[in-house]
């Protein structure tokens, strides 16, 4: 990594990650991707940095990927190969991005990946993507709707149009506008706040929160609010927060890891490669694909059902056997990712000729499941009638989507 394309620097537990190409006015190329990836990684692992605040040199931001520069000989490509892009959405900190300049593209993307934005006043933006022959990439078709709504998000996809940080502000994709000279400061002032007066382990378990309750229901989520709450109570930190409250004093909380602890941080990442099943599970053995996104949090495992772990069918034109098998594979490959029967937010049913008779057997088959002692989802679902699967012999699928 050349250190010197992105620079690093921590000051009263805030890290200040610089975009550093004010020649090319911090346009993207692949190895200045890679510095500010490893800069965040750097920041995710330092003690010291509770909060981390993101800009560029000079006039821009980042104005998206380098097309007059081009890549050198010895440059990485678009996106890179050496470290995950969506970096950002899985740091436990909080994420300020310090948008001083010309905002478009992959920069715009980076700094969506960000938990909150501040923008210079008359900060250009632009998505650029549909005018430049592209699709919407990185993500952003994921994610921009999410901030600003579906209609606001198409609007900025289709046209590419540039819009400024005011327009930005009314829309919900900046939080604040500053006077240029002192938006970075701003920015610093806010995220020593966070560093200054806020549980690390609060903000990384709410950040938690917000990314896994966007996939569950309501049900789910105040469900879910209530176990935290609970567990959050025999932590240090509520002592201390409570404690400050009442002294009439500043909070000291420890750091990260050091404080209060849930059970998630101490849950390996989701194993398994994106895109790609578990090792040692196959749609030979029933199993049928394991993807991860958004930043990680997302697992969705679906399981073709009719296959046991030798690979034979099960239960031809039995669909209540064929759905026992189902909950078995589907345990199996939440356990191969790292997750629970738990960790499902949402079930998806296929079934082959759906009818009241198959609802029953289906729901014969569930209960088999359980009674063999089969760890059971308990997330809101949905079933759907198909005319076939992928292979004739089965009558049911389900997928299963588990979100850590």
């Amino acid at each position: 990594m050349d250190a010197d394309l992105c620079l690093y620097d921590v000051r009263d537990g805030v890290a200040l990650i610089t975009f550093n190409r004010p020649e090319r006015n911090n346009g993207m190329n692949g190895d200045l991707e890679v510095a500010y990836l490893t800069r965040l990684l750097e920041a995710a692992d330092d003690p010291t940095a509770r909060a981390i605040v993101v800009t560029g040199a000079g006039k821009s931001f980042c104005p998206g990927a380098d097309l007059a520069g081009g890549p050198g000989a010895s440059s990485e490509p678009l996106p890179n190969t050496k470290v995950p892009v969506d970096v950002a959405l899985r740091i436990q900190k909080p994420l300020v991005a310090a948008v001083n300049g010309g905002c478009a593209g992959v920069g715009l993307v980076q700094a969506l990946y960000c938990d909150v934005r501040f923008a210079a006043a008359g900060a250009k933006f632009t998505t650029a993507f549909a005018r430049r022959g592209l699709i919407a990439e990185y993500g952003i078709a994921w994610l921009l709707p999410r901030i600003v709504g579906r209609g606001a998000g198409l609007d900025l996809l289709l046209s590419g149009r540039t819009f400024t940080a005011e327009e930005g502000l009314q829309m919900g994709l900046v939080n604040r506008v500053c006077d240029p000279a002192s938006v970075v400061d701003e920015a610093l002032t806010y995220a020593r706040d966070l560093a200054e007066n806020v549980s690390p382990a609060a903000m990384a378990t709410v950040k938690r929160q917000v990314s896994r309750y966007e996939w569950m229901d309501w049900d789910g989520a105040l469900a879910d609010s209530h176990v935290l709450m609970r567990q959050s109570g025999t932590g240090p930190d509520v002592k201390e927060g409570i404690g400050a409250f009442v002294g009439r004093r500043q909070a000291a909380f420890a750091p990260l890891g050091e404080g209060s602890r849930f059970p998630w941080m101490d849950r390996p990442d989701p194993a398994g490669v994106r895109g790609l099943v578990p090792d040692g599970l196959s749609p030979a053995r029933g199993f049928f694909h394991t993807t991860e996104g958004a930043g990680g949090r997302l697992v969705s495992v679906a399981g073709q059902v009719a296959r046991d772990a030798s690979g034979a069918i099960v239960g031809e034109g039995d669909l209540a056997a064929q759905t026992a098998q189902a909950f078995r594979n589907v345990e199996t490959a939440l356990g191969a990712a790292g997750l629970t029967p738990s960790d499902v937010v949402r079930l998806n049913y296929y079934v082959v000729d759906l009818d009241p008779e198959k609802v029953a057997q289906f729901g014969a088959g569930a209960a088999a499941a359980k009674a063999d002692g089969v760890r059971m989802p308990k997330a809101a679902s949905t079933m759907v009638g198909v005319t076939a699967l992928v292979d004739p012999a089965y009558l049911v699928e389900i997928e299963a989507v588990a979100v850590r």
